[in-house]
């Protein structure tokens, strides 16, 4: 099979060449990035690889060669080419994980001309859905990587704007609370760069009644600020308060398509 090929070239003296694959999974902490391809690892790996780490692999962005090899991972990440790995045959980044030696990019001649939208996390990286279409109110549709037996559903809930949540302080600061209409919330809250859901409306801290006459204030805009409102906090009895969470597919951030 003809392949058009980008390499890293790096010493690979006494290293083991991997089948090319795609990339599963991509992470970066702190000063080394680790990923997993979608096929397994076939050759023996170093002692030094626990089993939970058994398919994973490290790259050190402390040096030059390891940010060369990270953007070659991006690269294969953006523009859905296949990975081999060279081993390094021994752990160094991290204690129990197998280090990259270097690394090769080939087209992916399995699935074509690679034109279509896919559905990363909110780290923009990470690969998990391959979108199928997309609905005039906001919504996708998707196929994750590791398949499924139904259609799946992402609608990005992204809110710019907090004029309808309530505080308890002047400054509009702390905890805040949300009227609840029966429906479950899972908003991305731009103002607080977090997802925000209702939490658990039988603990009494969590509804705003239990405040009895403690003024309420809305967040008005930068202009207007935070206002006092003609009400308190025992005469809504809907109100419960919202507090941070993840995202189910997404993460800490909304969905990218690209």
């Amino acid at each position: 099979m003809k392949q058009l090929v980008v390499t890293a070239s790096f010493c690979l003296l006494s290293s083991t060449a991997m089948a090319a694959s795609q990339i599963s999974q991509l992470n970066v902490s702190g000063d080394v990035a680790i990923f997993t391809l979608e096929a397994p690892k076939t050759h023996t790996v170093p002692g030094c690889v626990t089993a939970e780490n058994q398919n994973k692999w490290a790259v050190s962005l402390s040096s030059l060669q390891g940010q060369a090899l990270y953007s070659l991972l991006v690269t294969a990440v953006s523009k859905d080419k296949l990975v081999s790995v060279q081993s390094a045959q021994r752990c160094e980044s991290v204690a129990d994980v197998e280090q990259v030696q270097g690394l090769t990019l080939s087209k992916d001649d399995r699935r074509g001309d690679s034109t279509g939208a896919w559905l990363y996390k909110g780290d923009g990286i990470t690969k998990i859905a391959k979108v199928v279409s997309y609905s005039d109110r906001g919504g996708y549709t998707y196929l994750p990587l590791e398949g499924t037996q139904s259609i799946k559903h992402y609608a990005p809930s992204i809110t710019s704007s907090i004029h309808d949540l309530i505080f308890l302080d002047a400054e509009c600061k702390g905890e805040f609370f949300k009227i609840n209409y029966g429906r479950p919330v899972l908003a991305f809250y731009e103002y607080f760069d977090a997802y925000f859901t209702f939490a658990d409306s039988s603990i009494k801290e969590h509804r705003l009644w239990e405040y009895g006459n403690a003024p309420v204030y809305h967040y008005m805009g930068e202009q207007q600020g935070c206002v006092k409102q003609n009400y308190t906090a025992n005469q809504e009895s809907r109100a419960i308060k919202l507090e941070k969470t993840e995202h189910p597919l997404c993460g800490k951030a909304p969905c990218w398509i690209k």
